[in-house]
């Protein structure tokens, strides 16, 4: 499935957003490299005329790079249809048949037309999934110039097809020659032996090979595998970008909500302070026996009632007062006293976590528990736990569609006691580098909870 670095982010994506550039360059994995450069590539061959034969295609494909296989697609009768599944034996060969074949993004101004016996033609296309064409412009950009400079450039390699393709033509004509000779000649039934050897050789090879059908199914199937990555792969990408607006949104409307509430505490001490100030001015003036004489304040007016007054508002606060002391007390004891058995238990869970190792490899090969990780404990503890560290890695909420629809699928992984390998392969579409870890720490947790069951200190 899903990663890849973007702001993929992350939406359980980055993927996170990518951070500032730094001067210093990541170290190179020359083994991926490797890898990626050496990576068979399967293609989708379409535009093939009617009565061009599976030699013939395999010598263009063949003609611009290295191939491991050709499969055309039969019909159920056993017709060869006009498209078919080529595999590639590296990216460069078939980003070099791409260039030169392809009627979209070819070297070929209208692209290229195989001879047909019947007037309609169609433009020879060829096709790699959406992620299969990144790989492709990867590997291209990493090729070592000195040594593309030996292959043959494209448009030696334009020339060469052309030769072919004259050629086809040729054995065309002299096809439909030889059919509407053996036609007038009464020989109907003979007709299968009047095709050129290619064509003959092909309905030998493919006609009534159950063998090859079955390839050809697979490479299908390959096919649509491949597609599927890439629609989700793309609807990782779209909704990583819309969960970065939200997180910007969210950002500028706190920053928003905090400077307000900054202005809001600055204006109230402001005018605090300005009540000080109005009290320390008229306290310096106050003078007991004028306003005793001009009897506006209520202690002046009726000094008993304001006693009164005082002493019940006074009660009331040291009431209120001694409540929040007596709560603080009883907390205060209730946290000091420890439960029964606590410390005990504290120290075999201490010691179960230290016994699960930490190091990811020997942390896969520990046989985990899976009488103990049933429906009850994946819904109570694994499955959130799953939930809130997808939302850590790629920045969304608990309730984010896409990560929830993660997180079943890696509850699902889990439920049905799969290898935490597979996991990582799976999710480095979405998570990038950051994919051992995360299955890493997921993984601890259910080795940790399988353990804790079977021991019986949870």
């Amino acid at each position: 499935m899903p990663h890849h670095g973007a702001p993929l982010l992350n939406p359980f994506g980055s993927p996170m957003l990518s951070g500032p550039d730094s001067k210093e360059q990541p170290p190179v994995n020359f083994n991926a490299k490797r890898q990626s450069e050496n990576r068979p590539i399967v293609a989708f061959i379409s535009g093939i005329a009617e009565g061009v034969s599976d030699i013939w295609v395999e010598k263009l494909l063949k003609t611009c790079g290295d191939i491991n296989s050709w499969r055309r697609v039969c019909s159920a009768d056993g017709n060869p249809q006009g498209f078919g599944f080529c595999e590639f034996k590296s990216p460069n060969d078939a980003a070099s048949a791409i260039r030169v074949l392809s009627s979209t993004d070819g070297r070929k101004e209208g692209g290229w037309s195989l001879p047909s016996i019947k007037p309609t033609q169609q433009k020879l296309m060829i096709q790699v999934d959406f992620s299969v064409k990144e790989l492709i412009d990867e590997c291209q950009e990493m090729t070592n110039p000195a040594a593309s400079a030996k292959c043959a450039t494209d448009d030696e390699l334009v020339q060469s097809v052309e030769g072919i393709i004259r050629e086809l033509e040729a054995a065309v004509i002299e096809t439909s020659q030889t059919d509407e000779t053996k036609d007038e000649g009464g020989a109907e039934n003979d007709d299968g032996a009047d095709n050129t050897n290619e064509h003959a050789a092909v309905n030998a090879e493919s006609g009534d090979d159950d063998g090859e059908k079955v390839v050809s199914l697979e490479l299908e199937e390959e096919w649509e595998k491949e597609r599927a990555r890439s629609k989700r792969h793309k609807r990782y990408i779209l909704a990583a970008e819309e969960r970065e607006q939200q997180t910007i949104a969210k950002q500028n409307e706190r920053g928003d909500r905090i400077k307000w509430n900054a202005m809001r505490d600055l204006d109230e001490a402001e005018e605090k302070q300005h009540q000080r100030d109005d009290m320390s001015v008229m306290l310096s003036k106050w003078d007991d026996v004028q306003q005793a004489q001009m009897g506006e304040h209520s202690y002046y007016r009726d000094r008993q009632r304001w006693w009164r007054h005082r002493k019940a508002e006074r009660a009331r606060e040291m009431e209120l007062d001694d409540a929040d002391r007596r709560q603080q007390e009883r907390e205060a004891c209730a946290s000091e006293k420890p439960a029964s058995g606590t410390t005990e238990r504290r120290d075999l869970i201490e010691a179960l976590i230290k016994e699960i190792p930490s190091d990811p490899k020997a942390l896969f090969e520990w046989p985990v528990k899976w009488e103990q990780v049933n429906d009850a404990l994946i819904k109570s503890k694994i499955d959130p736990a799953v939930r809130k560290r997808l939302a850590e890695y790629l920045g969304g909420e608990g309730d984010d569609s896409s990560v929830s629809e993660l997180s079943d699928y890696v509850v699902t992984h889990i439920r049905e006691h799969k290898p935490p390998q597979e996991l990582i392969d799976e999710l480095e579409m979405v998570l990038v580098e950051e994919a051992p870890t995360f299955v890493a720490r997921i993984w601890r947790f259910v080795v940790y909870e399988s353990e804790a069951h079977a021991r019986n200190v949870t």
